[in-house]
Parts: C-alpha cells; structure tokens; sequence
C-alpha cells in the first residue's frame, strides 16, 4: 500500500494542501468513535486506508456539494497524525469525518455513497 504520508496534493480543485495524493482504497471503514486502533502496523495501514478512501471520496463529493470541502482541514488534521506515528488519534479523527459523511448523506442525496 502506498503510503499517504509521503504524499503531496489539494482537495478536489481546491488548492489547499491535503498532504496525500490521488490514491483509492477498498478496505471498509470499519468500528466507531471510541473503537481502540490496532497496533503497529495494523494501525498504520488502517488509518492510511482510511485517509486513501476519504480523499477518494472528498474528490467525488465536493463538486456535487461544496459544503463538504469543510472536512478537507480535518482531513488534513488526520494526515498530519499519521505523519507522526500518531494513529490512534488519527484514527479518532478520521471517526469524525465518518460522522461528517455520514450527516452529509443524509442531508443531501446527491452525496456519493462513500
């Protein structure tokens, strides 16, 4: 798996640095707020996967609704996490961004599934 913190680039024609690149991920988002992140590098590959998948999604999201380039700075957040070796946090993080895709679907239908 390639690795999102080593990884350069801007959310969905925004400009703004996400700190990761063009890169999708297939693996499901798996537990919720409060779910303990596996050691080492079960940890790593977890977050990374999330953060991969999220900036899949963000790229597909944002033109059919703005609004959600709201998360880019929080995904930002999380990337800078996984940077330094912080992945419990940054699996913590990538939960609210979860939370805040899932309020996104339901407030507007035009979402894409994530």
């Amino acid at each position: 798996m390639t690795d999102p913190g080593t990884w350069s680039g801007s959310a969905a024609g925004t400009g703004q640095d996400t700190g990761f690149g063009r890169a999708a991920a297939s693996s499901p988002w798996g537990g919720g707020v409060g779910m303990p992140v596996p050691p080492g590098d079960a940890g790593r590959a977890q977050c990374a996967s999330l953060i991969l998948r999220t900036h899949a999604w963000l790229e597909r999201a944002v033109p059919q609704m703005p609004e959600t380039n709201g998360l880019v700075p929080v995904v930002t957040r999380a990337v800078q996490l996984y940077r330094t070796g912080d992945y419990a946090e940054c699996y913590a993080v990538m939960n609210g961004v979860g939370q805040g895709i899932a309020l996104a679907a339901a407030l507007a239908p035009v979402v894409p599934p994530w």
